[in-house]
């Protein structure tokens, strides 16, 4: 069951995880990156049952003894209402150059934490393509979290490539239609 992930909750996540890591700059990307990203209006759009998070520079340190002690079904899992997916830096292989410049980065207690930016995460998100992914847009670019012409721009600048470009401006408009 999906939970509203709280800035109190990714800290929460993050420090158990610096714990069992041993690292102090984490990389978090997905819907959960609203708590951090997103206006406080629609921080709330921020829920999960899960949330997408690894040591930036260690990866293999957040496999198998963090997903033990952090992933679904873990201890961790059944305190917190949420959990922490097994991911890493491959999930950004197709992310457009630059989103680390773009992110929004925080430190408490001496861990930092690089934030994938909203326009990023909507690019993410179209190239994934995912039902829980146009369900996601959908609701983002109605409630106003995300501006379609925003996007539409982002990907105009960034998309690498012209079929990427193509195939991410057809799922957008697929998205669009369906309004």
């Amino acid at each position: 069951m999906a939970v509203d992930i709280t800035l109190e909750l990714l800290k929460a996540a993050v420090i158990k995880l610096a714990e069992i890591t041993g690292e102090n700059r984490f990389v978090l990307i997905g819907r959960a990156t609203l708590a951090i990203t997103a206006p406080s209006p629609f921080q709330e759009f921020a829920r999960s049952d899960d949330i997408d998070l690894w040591p930036e520079g260690n990866e293999d340190a957040a496999l198998d003894l963090s997903i033990e002690q952090m992933g679904e079904g873990s201890p961790f899992h059944i305190e917190n209402g949420f959990y922490v997916e097994r991911v890493g830096s491959w999930t950004l292989l197709t992310q457009p150059m630059g989103w680390v410049e773009r992110s929004t980065q925080l430190e408490f207690d001496g861990i930092k934490i690089i934030a994938l930016g909203i326009l990023d995460l909507a690019y993410n998100k179209l190239e994934a393509n995912r039902q829980k992914d146009k369900d996601f847009l959908c609701e983002a670019f109605k409630i106003g979290l995300i501006n379609v012409q925003e996007i539409k721009k982002f990907i105009d600048v960034h998309a690498p490539y012209n079929l990427v470009r193509e195939k991410l401006t057809d799922n957008l408009n697929a998205l669009i239609n369906l309004h």
